[in-house]
């Protein structure tokens, strides 16, 4: 008896896979390219990590000091990126995060002004040189979702939620679109396509403790090296600091930009201020990569709490920043029984966001014809380190040109025939899986093994013998993937165990990438560390490239391409001017 029973089929001129800031943004530019998309997440509308959204994002708007521009702020990026991110990448969001943010903010978004019109503008960390952030007030994940969700269902946008993607769908090296399942129901869905977007970035469950929801599991970096797309700077994870203790929050974000920010100390067990080894000048105000690899080192020369965490101390500073934006978070400490006027926060850190991710150009394409990308899936831009404020305006400038380029591609492209892509097969071998079921191991403690075996071989500290096992390891917990136990009592547990299994298996993917970049690149730069190779080397300024050779994971050290060499625009015109929209 066949598990999947009758297929729904969908023909569309561009198929956005994740709805999250990166997918709606592509809504909007397919939209002012006359296209209406067809958008699917596989959680709901909105969805991803973008609903987490805390602090804000930062601009070079010139409010809070009017010698700032984008031009400085194209240079603080590639500083930010230690000299590795893509510079024509940089300029544009530098440039046009401008505009998208006006835009956001006359839509609904609600960012805090002064009396005469002027943004209220935070510091974001080193090495910003001017306080850039814009916010909310509070936390910005709701009020931007709401805004951007509002504004697309306006137009009629119609998305399809709680899709699993299988595969991206080829013909002749072209992607046509993708093929997957509803997960809530075990519904095939096949999307042929004339271009596809990824919107689906992100994989912070490569930690078991992490930020971010659990269906963030690196299914569009997956499913783009399979289908042999180029992929960049995959060693490269953007750690964030997160609660560690008490139990119930842990994995909970402290809303660190705002503790440190506002004044507060990094400490270790022994109450040494130990950001004065690795970052004298900026100390706590250091770039975000900086902060997160000497909390790593402070664990793994012993220094930890007993619990194995780093302590944040506010206690000098709790008025001042109980008056602001971290108010909320300190509430909710608070609730928990941790009153952080009188006590330390136990923290740790984790996987927030990718720096690296599927190569693309200034219009989002990729290496693949008909594919492009936006948003945390997309590399390049943020190279070794990511500054604070930037990854939803990487989001909002990509996902908007992504889905802008794709859509006027397809205006001159034919829809894939119906048999095209090679999904039936796929179906078949999908079908066949679950109707075998799998031994006694679980989905759940399956994906325990690949967490902890990423966190100890391919965590923030690294070193070459490490690496090989954890590469090793990842071989063979992959080899297992046909014994995992697909069951449950309903079709619909047995199609959620389905999904847990398949997630886990790109987090595999995502592992096997990371270990072969981290591998080859013997310095340390960034969020990248090495213990054998503890500084830079000048002949690592560049970028590894991953691609997919037969069934091996090979790395390709590549220059950072030059700043004039400019991607052709995509053919026809689009609207840009917001007050048309």
């Amino acid at each position: 008896m066949k598990a999947f029973s009758e297929i729904r089929h969908i023909e569309t001129d561009v198929l956005i896979v994740g709805a999250g800031v990166a997918g709606m943004l592509a809504v909007v530019g397919a939209r002012r390219a006359g296209i209406s998309p067809v958008i699917a997440t596989k959680g709901a509308y909105a969805s991803g990590s973008s609903s987490m959204a805390r602090g804000g994002h930062s601009i070079a708007v010139g409010h809070s000091s009017p010698d700032d521009n984008p031009k400085i702020f194209f240079e603080d990026i590639v500083k930010g990126s230690h000299g590795i991110g893509n510079p024509r990448l940089i300029d544009v969001v530098a440039e046009e995060s401008l505009a998208r943010s006006a835009e956001l903010d006359a839509w609904g978004l609600g960012l805090v002004k002064d009396e005469k019109g002027h943004y209220d503008q935070k510091p974001g960390g080193a090495p910003h040189r001017y306080d850039r952030l814009v916010h909310c007030g509070r936390l910005m994940g709701k009020p931007l979702m709401n805004a951007l969700s509002t504004k697309t269902k306006s137009w009629g946008t119609e998305p399809l939620t709680h899709v699993m993607f299988i595969d991206l769908m080829l013909d002749k090296g072209r992607v046509i679109g993708a093929w997957g399942f509803l997960y809530r129901e075990g519904t095939p869905v096949v999307i042929h396509a004339k271009t596809t977007v990824i919107a689906a970035g992100g994989a912070p469950q490569i930690h078991a403790l992490n930020d971010s929801p659990p269906t963030i599991t690196g299914d569009g970096y997956a499913m783009a090296y399979r289908a042999r797309a180029e992929l960049i700077d995959m060693e490269f994870i953007d750690y964030q600091i997160v609660t560690a203790a008490p139990e119930k929050l842990a994995g909970y974000p402290p809303y660190s930009t705002g503790l440190l920010g506002g004044g507060g100390h990094l400490l270790n067990r022994e109450g040494e201020r130990f950001m004065s080894k690795h970052d004298p000048e900026n100390m706590e105000h250091s770039s975000r990569a900086l902060t997160n690899r000497a909390m790593a080192l402070e664990v793994f020369e012993g220094r930890a709490t007993d619990k194995g965490n780093i302590l944040i101390d506010v206690r000098h500073v709790y008025d001042k920043i109980n008056d602001g934006p971290a108010a909320g978070v300190l509430a909710t400490f608070a609730k928990a029984g941790l009153d952080l006027a009188n006590d330390c926060l136990e923290v740790t850190s984790c996987p927030h966001t990718y720096l690296g991710g599927i190569r693309i150009d200034e219009w989002g394409r990729t290496n693949l014809d008909g594919l492009y990308v936006g948003g945390e899936a997309a590399g390049g831009i943020h190279g070794a380190n990511r500054l604070g404020g930037l990854a939803l305006i990487d989001s909002y400038v990509f996902g908007l040109r992504s889905g802008m380029a794709a859509a006027l591609e397809s205006k001159s492209e034919e829809i894939p025939d119906r048999e095209s892509g090679n999904w039936r097969d796929g179906l078949d071998k999908l079908d066949e899986r679950v109707a075998r079921g799998g031994s006694s191991l679980s989905p759940e403690a399956w994906r325990k093994e690949v967490q902890s075996l990423i966190i100890t071989n391919l965590g923030q500290v690294r070193r070459e013998d490490r690496l090989l096992e954890g590469l090793d390891k990842l071989d063979e917990l992959e080899r297992q993937f046909e014994d995992i136990e697909v069951s449950g009592k309903t079709d619909r547990q047995r199609f959620e165990c389905l999904r847990l299994t398949l997630e886990t298996h790109n987090l595999i993917c995502v592992g096997r990438m990371l270990g072969t970049a981290a591998l080859a690149r013997t310095e340390s730069r960034g969020g990248h560390f090495r213990l054998e190779y503890p500084e830079e080397d000048e002949n690592f300024l560049g970028n590894l490239v991953i691609r997919r050779e037969g069934d091996t994971c090979a790395a390709d050290f590549q220059p950072v391409p030059p700043r004039d060499r400019i991607a052709t625009p995509p053919p026809g015109e689009a609207i840009t001017d917001l007050d048309l929209m």
